[in-house]
C-alpha cells in the first residue's frame, strides 16, 4: 500500500470545483453523500478537514497587520516632522575674549 505526504494536483479538484480551502489547504465539507469519493477520503486523511472560520481569520490578521503598517508610518511621519522644525544645527556664538587678550581693559558689552 502506498501512503502519500501530499495529494496529487488532480486529487485536490472535483468537477470545476476545488474540495480544498484556500487558506489552510484542509478538506471543505461536501455538499451530498455522493461527494465522498476515495479521491476526497485520502485529501481528508492527509490533509484532514477545514475547520471553518479561516477567511474570517485572515481577514482579521490582514487588519491588523494594516493598522500596525498605519502605526508605523504615522511614527516616521512625525519623526520626520519632529526633525525638519528642529534645526540641524546652530552656530556656535564667538569666543569671548579671556583676562589674558583683554588685560586692563573692562568687557564690552553689546545692546541690540
Amino acid at each position: 500500500m502506498e501512503l502519500l505526504l501530499f495529494a496529487p494536483r488532480e486529487e485536490q479538484h472535483v468537477g470545476n470545483e476545488s474540495v480544498l480551502c484556500p487558506v489552510c489547504q484542509g478538506v471543505l465539507p461536501a455538499s451530498g453523500k455522493e461527494s465522498y469519493t476515495a479521491s476526497r477520503g485520502r485529501l481528508i486523511v492527509t490533509n484532514g478537514y477545514c475547520a471553518g472560520g479561516c477567511a474570517e481569520r485572515r481577514a482579521e490578521m490582514e487588519q491588523q497587520q494594516a493598522q500596525r503598517q498605519a502605526q508605523v508610518q504615522r511614527q516616521e511621519q512625525q519623526q520626520q516632522t519632529q526633525q525638519m522644525a528642529r534645526p540641524q544645527g546652530l552656530p556656535s556664538p564667538a569666543p569671548v575674549p579671556g583676562p589674558a587678550q583683554g588685560a586692563g581693559r573692562a568687557a564690552l558689552r553689546v545692546v541690540r
